[in-house]
């Protein structure tokens, strides 16, 4: 008598498990929505609030020297983020910076956590230099950090987008979250 119930329940554990698992041949689905795009070396995508409400977007890279550089975009405006786990700042700490973007500088104070500096970009003459630049030169006291800017006008243009095509999506049906795409 115990024996047809072990197999029975095995039987019924080992479906439960191969309905769980999809096949291995399966292609993901074509009309569910991506949630990064590569442009050159940037990824850009959405960054939501608990899962579901639009917070902003976000286009990174980590530099050969391992600094990851990330533009954000959100109701405030374009920002950039530079972290390195490597880094041991004082959080809290405002550092002087000159950011250069080929002949266009702007000066600025970045603020500081332990491993990264974020500072709002506020000048629309710098911003505009970073689209067409080749790099983006973060000079600070102690070195100069560089930060190659290969494919940022597509990528920053893509942003951009991002940003508009999600800030103002419109609830339609308030049971289902709104797809959301970088």
């Amino acid at each position: 008598m115990r024996v047809p119930f072990l197999l029975a329940a095995l039987a019924l554990s080992t479906t439960t498990v191969l309905a769980q698992t999809p096949p291995a041949n399966v292609a993901p689905d074509a009309d569910a929505p991506a949630t990064a795009v590569e442009i050159g070396p940037w990824r850009i995508q959405v960054s939501l609030i608990d899962g579901v409400t639009f917070d902003r977007c976000m286009m990174s890279r980590t530099t050969e020297a391992g600094i990851e550089a990330r533009f954000t975009r959100s109701e405030t405006g374009l920002g950039l983020d530079l972290s390195s786990p490597r880094w041991q700042l004082e959080d809290g700490a405002r550092y002087e910076v000159t950011f250069a973007a080929d002949q266009r500088q702007w000066e600025a104070e970045v603020t500081a956590t332990a491993t990264s500096v974020s500072v709002a970009l506020t000048d629309d003459d710098f911003i505009e230099g970073l689209r067409l630049a080749n790099r983006l030169e973060v000079r600070g006291a102690g070195a100069t950090i560089v930060v190659p800017l290969d494919s940022s006008s597509a990528a920053l243009a893509r942003l951009e987008s991002c940003y508009e095509r999600n800030s103002a999506t419109e609830v339609t049906n308030p049971f289902v979250a709104p797809t959301r795409a970088p």
